[in-house]
């Protein structure tokens, strides 16, 4: 568990953005599930609990603002709450729990979904990322996920993002540059050794993300090993090393774990079946799709979706 001992001023703060982020959500309901208008801005608020809910973290960084969270990502368990910072450096399969949630005291919580081409332009171009936290090649040591206190500037950062909602007029001209100074500041943070060796140049994590990337971006195609471990300029074993001490999964089982959530967001946000869903992620047989779903989620996909369905309906 995450000790977030803070001050005062970072209290204030913090809450002076949680009741920002109630507020617009009880004026515009519609919106948690929506884009907002400043892009890559998310929120989200629960007036219940909800427990080990299956979901796919992606390149991101957020606050939680209000109750408190169990995650198990990057083969490890974290709970925090109030006042927390964390990122994610790649995309990962994970799961979560929302504790302290109630309509009274909903949790509440805001992300940013982060640019890959504004890190590596930062990595690339402001010599004192890297000199931050030293040129090493952290194949065997890096994080996917991490977890910090909340910083003042970093809670000033989302908040100007949150009050440009009031002035649509000015997000495209001063968001992203909101944008890039949050992410130079997670870049700066701890919370950045992860994130900068995943984007710097030929680190074994950088090759290693682009091919993660391709298989995120091609979800339904032949999974090949081989070129794989050529995009990444390793030889097959060293690749397959390489990419379960980062990603705790091998390849294979990432790329199945990939090919069941994107199956399982064409079944939430489209309404396709079970076996469209199948087809369309690369499945030649619906009933391996249904057994391979079954075991990874515990439950048939249909049963599992409704599952998912009735729950947001109660969140």
């Amino acid at each position: 568990m995450l000790n977030t001992t803070v001050s005062e001023e970072i209290r204030i703060a913090n809450d002076l953005l949680k009741n920002r982020i109630l507020d617009y959500w009880r004026a515009h309901p519609e919106t948690e599930s929506a884009p907002l208008a400043v892009p890559n801005l998310a929120y989200h608020v629960f007036e219940h609990p909800v427990s080990d809910l299956n979901c796919f973290y992606t390149l991101s960084t957020g606050l939680i603002l209000q109750g408190r969270k169990r995650v198990n990502v990057d083969g490890k368990r974290w709970e925090y709450g109030r006042c927390t910072w964390m990122s994610t450096a790649t995309d990962t399969p994970s799961s979560y729990e929302i504790f302290d949630a109630s309509p009274e005291r909903p949790h509440v919580a805001c992300m940013l979904k982060l640019d890959p081409l504004l890190i590596a332009d930062l990595v690339q171009n402001q010599p004192e990322i890297i000199e931050c936290h030293g040129k090493q090649d952290f194949g065997h040591t890096s994080r996917i996920f991490s977890v910090s206190t909340a910083t003042l500037d970093v809670i000033d950062s989302f908040s100007r993002l949150f009050r440009l909602l009031d002035t649509p007029e000015q997000i495209s001209a001063r968001a992203p540059l909101i944008e890039r100074e949050l992410t130079y500041l997670l870049l700066m943070s701890s919370q950045g050794a992860g994130l900068t060796h995943f984007f710097t140049q030929n680190s074994t994590a950088n090759r290693i993300n682009k091919t993660i990337n391709w298989i995120r971006h091609n979800t339904g195609k032949p999974f090949d090993i081989n070129a794989l471990a050529e995009m990444a300029h390793m030889t097959r074993s060293t690749y397959y090393r390489h990419f379960k001490t980062i990603t705790k999964l091998s390849p294979l089982q990432y790329h199945k774990r990939q090919c069941l959530y994107q199956a399982q967001r064409l079944m939430l946000t489209k309404g396709y079946s079970a076996t469209q869903a199948a087809f369309e992620v690369g499945y030649a047989s619906p009933n391996q799709f249904s057994r391979e779903y079954k075991r990874a989620f515990g439950m048939p996909p249909r049963q599992f979706v409704s599952e998912l369905v009735k729950q947001s309906a109660t969140a």
